[in-house]
Formats: C-alpha cells, sequence, structure tokens
C-alpha cells in the first residue's frame, strides 16, 4: 500500500507542485519585469520634464539678463535681479534630477550658483543706493551670453532627442543609457527658442470679464445675416448660422460656395459688430519672411483700408508675422494721437492676392471704449533722459499700456538698439516710472516680443 502510494505520489503529487511552483515563480518574475518597466518608463519621464524645463530656465535667464542692459530704475532691475535669482535656484533644483556625468553636473551647477549668487549680491547693491558699474555691466553682457550658448545648447538636445535618460535593467540597476562626456560641448542650431508672445506683448492682458467696445441693441438672427452677406458682399443664403453664448454672443455664420471653399464669420448680438471672419482656400505658394519695405507697406495699406471699411477707424500698425502665403498684421486703435495698445484687431492679408482673408476683433471689442486720459507731467525729453544711455533710440510714440486686465497706464514708448538687440522701454508720462520692458525677436516668422 505504501508503495502504490508513493508511486502514484511521484507520478502526479510532485510534478503538480512542481507545476504550480514553476507557474507562480513564472509570475512573479513576470510582475517583477512589468514593475521594471513601470519605473523606467517613470523615471524617464520625470528626466524629459526637467531636462525640459531646465532648458527654459536658461532661455528665461538670459532674457531677463539681457533686459537688465534696458533697464535704468532701480525698481526694474530688482524685479529683474529677484527673477535671476530665483531660474537659478530652479535650475540647482532641476540639475539634481538629470543623469548627467560628474563633470557637467559639477561644472555647470558651479555656473548656475555664481548666476543667482552675483544677482543676489547685484540686489543688495541697489538697495543700498549703490549703480551698477562698469564692470557690473560688462558681467552682465558675459553672462547673458553664456546663458545663451548653454540654452541653445540645451535646446539642441532637446530637439534631437539627446536627453540623458536612465533604464532599470533586469538585474534591477539603473545605467545610463547615454554618454555624457560631450554633453555641454558646442553645438549648432536653434529650435523655438525662446516662448513667445505672438500677437505683441500686450495681447494677453486684454480678457475682460465684459465686453466694453460692444453698444446698440441686440439685433436678429436675419439681421445678422444680413450684415455678414454685406461684409463679404455675398447674395447667396448660409449653408448654417449657430448662436454662440459665449463671452460675447454672437451669430457664427457659415457660407460655401461650389469650388468647397468657405468662410465662416461671426456677428456680435449686440450691435452687430463684426466679431471674427475667416476665409478658406487662400490661393498662391508658400512664401518666405517679406524683406522688402514695399511689400510691407503695400500689405499694411490693404488691412488698413479694409478694417477702415469696415468700421475700425483710426488704427495703427504695431507687429507682423508672416506664415507661408499669409501676412497676419496686427492692429491698435488710437486715440488723439495715443496708441491704445489693448484694443487690438488681427488681419491676415493673402501674400499672392494681396487681399483680406481674415479678422480677429475680439480683443477691441473687450477692451475698446473713450478713455480719460492722464495728464502728461513729463515732457518727452524728460522721460527720455530715464532711459538707459545704452538704448540708441530709434521711434518714440505715447501709448497707453495695461498693467492688469482692470488697469490701463499712459507711457512715452521709446523703441531701440542695444548690442544689435531691438528692445521697447515705457516711462510713465506722470511720475517717471520705468513700466515695462520688451525684447523684440527677429525670427524668420517676423517680429516677436517677450
Amino acid at each position: 500500500m505504501s508503495i502504490t502510494i508513493r508511486r502514484i505520489a511521484e507520478r502526479f503529487i510532485v510534478p503538480s507542485i512542481l507545476l504550480c511552483a514553476l507557474i507562480a515563480v513564472s509570475f512573479y518574475g513576470l510582475n517583477k519585469n512589468a514593475e521594471a518597466k513601470n519605473y523606467k518608463n517613470t523615471a524617464e519621464s520625470m528626466y524629459r520634464r526637467s531636462f525640459a524645463q531646465l532648458n527654459d530656465d536658461f532661455s528665461e535667464m538670459e532674457v531677463h539678463l539681457s533686459k537688465l542692459k534696458a533697464a535704468s530704475s532701480t525698481a526694474q532691475r530688482i524685479i529683474l535681479l529677484d527673477d535671476i535669482w530665483r531660474l537659478s535656484g530652479s535650475s540647482v533644483s532641476l540639475m539634481s534630477q538629470i543623469p548627467s556625468s560628474h563633470v557637467d553636473t559639477n561644472e555647470l551647477n558651479s555656473f548656475i550658483v555664481r548666476v543667482g549668487d552675483y544677482a543676489h549680491a547685484l540686489t543688495k547693491k541697489l538697495l543700498n543706493g549703490q549703480e551698477f558699474s562698469s564692470e557690473d555691466t560688462e558681467q552682465i553682457r558675459s553672462l547673458q551670453k553664456k546663458c545663451r550658448e548653454i540654452a541653445e545648447q540645451l535646446n539642441a538636445r532637446l530637439a534631437d532627442g539627446d536627453i540623458p535618460l536612465v533604464a532599470l535593467d533586469n538585474d534591477g540597476f539603473f545605467t545610463s543609457s547615454r554618454e555624457q562626456e560631450d554633453s555641454f560641448k558646442d553645438s549648432e542650431g536653434i529650435d523655438e527658442f525662446p516662448t513667445l508672445i505672438y500677437d505683441g506683448p500686450f495681447s494677453e492682458s486684454t480678457e475682460k470679464s465684459k465686453a466694453k467696445g460692444l453698444e446698440g441693441n441686440n439685433i436678429s438672427e436675419d439681421e445678422a445675416k444680413r450684415i455678414a452677406s454685406d461684409i463679404l458682399k455675398i447674395s447667396t443664403a448660409p449653408s448654417s448660422i449657430e448662436f454662440s453664448n459665449g463671452k460675447i454672443p454672437s451669430y457664427d455664420i457659415t457660407y460655401e460656395s461650389n469650388d468647397n471653399s468657405c468662410v465662416d464669420i461671426s456677428i456680435t448680438k449686440q450691435g452687430g459688430m463684426l466679431l471674427w471672419m475667416m476665409k478658406s482656400g487662400a490661393s498662391g505658394e508658400a512664401k518666405s519672411t517679406p524683406q522688402s519695405t514695399d511689400t510691407t507697406k503695400k500689405l499694411t495699406d490693404t488691412a488698413l483700408n479694409e478694417l477702415k471699411q469696415l468700421g475700425f477707424e483710426n488704427m495703427h500698425p504695431t507687429y507682423a508675422q508672416y506664415y507661408e502665403n499669409t501676412a497676419v498684421i496686427n492692429f491698435a486703435a488710437t486715440q488723439d494721437g495715443v496708441i491704445l495698445y489693448s484694443d487690438l484687431v488681427k488681419v491676415w492679408v493673402d501674400m499672392s492676392t494681396n487681399k483680406l482673408v481674415g479678422i480677429d476683433a475680439r480683443n477691441y471689442i473687450f477692451s475698446h471704449t473713450q478713455r480719460t486720459l492722464a495728464e502728461k507731467t513729463l515732457s518727452m525729453e524728460e522721460a527720455e533722459s530715464k532711459v538707459t544711455k545704452d538704448l540708441e533710440i530709434e521711434e518714440r510714440n505715447i501709448a497707453l499700456i495695461p498693467l492688469t486686465p482692470q488697469s490701463e497706464v499712459l507711457c512715452y514708448e521709446f523703441k531701440g538698439v542695444i548690442d544689435e538687440e531691438e528692445y521697447i522701454v515705457y516711462i510713465n508720462v506722470s511720475n517717471g516710472n520705468e513700466e515695462q520692458i520688451f525684447k523684440i525677436i527677429d525670427s524668420e516668422n517676423g517680429q516677436l516680443v517677450i
């Protein structure tokens, strides 16, 4: 009997136990492998985010160091230096999260710390009533140049996917996935640097809870269709019409033609104003940024003439971008010679046909109203004396600029050049404060502002 039981155990029970053990071990191994892959993916995602943020921080530091050259008031300089010091601390923290060689970490970390310490020292110097020395000015230029070089290298690596990552191998150890010896040597190229404000410096400051530019009574759907057809000079019936109850209630109308092209147009419910219009199928081949003054003037004149016919009077061209075969020109309203930067209208012009293909008047309708402008206690010459002597001024204007979505300030606007870089400085007409500084970037798509 015992022999029979032993044979049964040998033939059936023991193999079953071994099979169960094998299955358990297999499941354990698969589970651990899945955990390893999950750890790897999580770590790589974290390193990618940290590397991208480090790139952004260096780009911002370069811009703030650049703006220091254009700033003349103590208040603006302290604000910029404080931002540089903050970005330095952020970059040191990010460096600790990115796997790299000891040399990379040591040298770059040391540079970041020096930038932050120097910004902090300059802040204390200004608070003690001292001015920047010529050595300080030269040091700022040197730091800006180095930050730009590092930002370009980081950005090139980011664009190429050459990012330091980690991988978890089968034994559970972290191993470097890229060689780091040449991490911050010379590299070429720059990709979408820096982060840009595409519609001019004040385009994002006009979000209001209530549209100030709307006047008159509410219109019906039939009245909206009539206004739209008059604007577009179209006699056919629209293919669709919907009512949009957004911040600016409007009738959204679409017209289609036999050649499959269409045009979308939005008319405000109150007052029947043109809010938005865009045509499809703009003709012509892709073109690069216009270089000639004549071409730019022709496109701007077309846009100005169309705006006047549509009821947008006294508009001043500000910034322009060029995409494929379309020029996108931004205009601001004016009042008594003062540029109202909150009251923006964006116009699309086909560069092949020199015809209007689109309008966005949302910022204008949100903001446009008659202003009571502040009294000027400073002359243009007195305000100019408060601008840094390093700025070679090429253009002077008077402008009403937004400080917050609820407040605006009247300023003298000075556009000029420092070290072949363009800047705009705004000096308060009442107290002479340096209210804002912008840097102009000439990109392949036109002038952009940061």
